[in-house]
C-alpha cells in the first residue's frame, strides 16, 4: 500500500508498481502477478510532523514470517530508493514498513 502525499502521474504509478514487483521478486521470490499494489493519495497539508506540514509518503507492505532483519532492512532501503527515483520524493521523506505477513 502506497500512501502518497499529493498525487502521482500515471507514469510514476507504473514505475512504482514495476519497481515493487521487481524488488519483491528478487528479494523475496514473490511472483509478480501475486503482488497487489494499492495507492491512496493524501491531499497535501493533511499530514504533520512536529507541528509542521509533512511532505512524507509511506510504502507499507509485508514480508514472510521469519525474514531476517538484515533482509528486511535491505528491502526497505531499496523500496525507498525506488519510490524516490520513480516519484521525485526525497529519499528522506519516504517511510517504508515491512511487517510480518499473517501466517
Amino acid at each position: 500500500k502506497c500512501l502518497v502525499n499529493g498525487s502521482l502521474a500515471p507514469s510514476a504509478r507504473r514505475a512504482v508498481e514495476d519497481g515493487q514487483r521487481r524488488i519483491n521478486a528478487e528479494r523475496l521470490g514473490v511472483a509478480a502477478q501475486s503482488l497487489r499494489i494499492e495507492f491512496t493519495e493524501i491531499a497535501p497539508g493533511l499530514w504533520y510532523t512536529a507541528g509542521e506540514p509533512s511532505h512524507a509518503s509511506m510504502v507499507l507492505g509485508s514480508v514472510p514470517p521469519g525474514t531476517p532483519q538484515s533482509v528486511r532492512v535491505e528491502l526497505m532501503d531499496e523500496v525507498a530508493r525506488m519510490f524516490s527515483a520513480a516519484t521525485g520524493a526525497p529519499y528522506e521523506q519516504v517511510m517504508v514498513g515491512a511487517a510480518d505477513r499473517a501466517g
